[in-house]
């Protein structure tokens, strides 16, 4: 094999490659937006008390806690399929394949019975979950050993928060439409079917090239694509980069749930609205993030991957406490257009390439390629951010007297409350997540492009 071959797959990395690759991201985002209903789901048409929603997520974190790096560490050492299918690609599509079809069954309300529903839902919810970071941690992985040049990864982060903006926009304006209209079943079913639509071209993308496999194959006979578990774990815990990386997604997770999973009450039982009009607010969010894309790819290119992921966490901070300020839709909206702002960073372009970042760091402090097992043991953290967030919604709730079956007959407190488990709450979030990350990762601009030298050299 040639160093060529070992190294770079530049030649294989097309343009239209590119394109399909970023499919995912509307895919992604379709099943992400309507997984996201579940929990205004389950108060409001299964009637589960709000109370008992943490247990649930609880259960459904602690199982995801568990399979993340579990199925990233398999996956990295995973051997017999690598050269026919590639490192990542089979993880993916079973994964693709068989989750949607728990989604569905989310949204599924088979006994009058609140017990059986609240079992029926942990069940499904991990099962679903399952599969799905199947698909997500060996996606996470591919990435950076995929698409290897920076000019790639940013032409593909800019295709693909453009392509997926566009199509996030119109996926959050319809889909609080087609609850309205056809219900939370119907909708589900739509989603699945184009999400299945999506994995057509989707597969062409990640579909990874006769030389990577090759390369892959060679490093799992050298032992260059793994190592015993233990080994990774004290590794991965010791590396303060990936661990800044880790704290400050977890806490964009959990703020970020709690801005955008709170809308729905507020605009229902605060404002009096219909779920429909939800739409315009993430509108606005989705369509300034994508705006700004191409922008945050040019800043980190001038100030660099970390301190551009910075500005963007003390956007979203603003963003937050401008939200205690909203009285009516219009507020509310423009308050989301400036979330926008921040979240085109840190949920998007900078996040991606930061990753990739830690990914590289981490490939050279080892000497190996387990982007799986980094990715998985991320994964645990984050894994945890919606139960964190259910339990401050039952907290509010229960310090507010907020009652979602009492709708906009709630006091005045409890409407409040809404409020504020949307944006103070989020903003210190995001604030002790912001000076975690100041402190723990200190890779800068000049380092990275050291970091890209030394895997080259490494054949790596």
């Amino acid at each position: 094999m040639t160093e060529q071959q070992k190294m770079k797959f530049s030649d294989s990395i097309t343009t239209k490659k590119m394109f399909f690759y970023t499919l995912g991201g509307i895919s992604s985002g379709l099943l992400f937006t309507m997984w996201g209903q579940i929990q205004f789901f389950a108060v409001n048409f299964l009637l589960i008390p709000t109370a008992v929603i943490p247990l649930i997520y609880l259960i459904y974190s602690i199982i995801d806690g568990l399979n993340d790096p579990i199925i990233g560490y398999f996956a990295d050492n995973s051997k017999k399929l690598t050269s026919r299918f590639g490192k990542r690609f089979p993880w993916i599509i079973g994964g693709l394949v068989i989750g949607p079809i728990f989604l569905i069954l989310s949204f599924i309300q088979i006994s009058p019975d609140i017990l059986i529903s609240v079992i029926w839902l942990m069940v499904i919810m991990a099962v679903y979950d399952t599969f799905m970071s199947s698909r997500e941690i060996n996606e996470m992985a591919l990435f950076p050993d995929l698409f290897r040049e920076d000019s790639h990864r940013r032409k593909v982060i800019v295709i693909g928060a453009i392509i997926g903006g566009i199509a996030t926009i119109f996926i959050n304006v319809l889909i609080p439409r087609f609850i309205s209209s056809i219900g939370y079943l119907g909708t589900v079913f739509l989603v699945v079917i184009f999400g299945y639509i999506l994995a057509i071209p989707y597969s062409f993308g990640i579909r990874e090239p006769k030389e990577m496999k090759a390369f892959r194959a060679e490093l799992d006979n050298t032992q260059s694509g793994s190592s015993p578990i233990g080994e990774v774990i004290k590794r991965v815990f010791k590396d303060r980069s990936w661990m800044g990386i880790t704290i400050a997604g977890f806490s964009w997770s959990v703020a970020g749930a709690c801005f955008l999973y709170g809308l729905n009450f507020y605009v229902e039982h605060s404002l009096g609205l219909d779920i429909g009009t939800t739409a315009l607010p993430l509108l606005m969010v989705n369509s300034v993030g994508f705006l700004l894309a191409p922008l945050w790819t040019w800043i980190s290119r001038k100030i660099g991957v970390r301190n551009a992921y910075i500005a963007g966490m003390f956007c979203n901070i603003i963003a937050y406490f401008s939200l205690m300020f909203v009285t009516d839709l219009i507020s509310l909206t423009l308050v989301f257009a400036l979330a926008g702002v921040g979240f085109s960073a840190t949920a998007g372009v900078i996040f991606g390439l930061l990753r990739a970042q830690g990914i590289d760091n981490a490939t050279v402090n080892s000497g190996k390629r387990e982007e799986g097992s980094y990715s998985g043991i991320y994964k645990i953290f984050t894994a945890f951010s919606y139960f964190f967030q259910t339990v401050i919604f039952a907290i509010v709730a229960m310090l507010t007297g907020y009652d979602p079956i009492l709708a906009t007959g709630n006091t005045e407190t409890a409407k409040f409350g809404l409020l504020f488990q949307m944006s103070i709450i989020p903003m210190i979030i995001t604030i002790i997540g912001t000076i975690a990350f100041f402190f723990l990762y200190k890779i800068s601009k000049e380092e990275a492009i050291d970091i890209k030298l030394k895997i080259e050299e490494m054949n790596l």
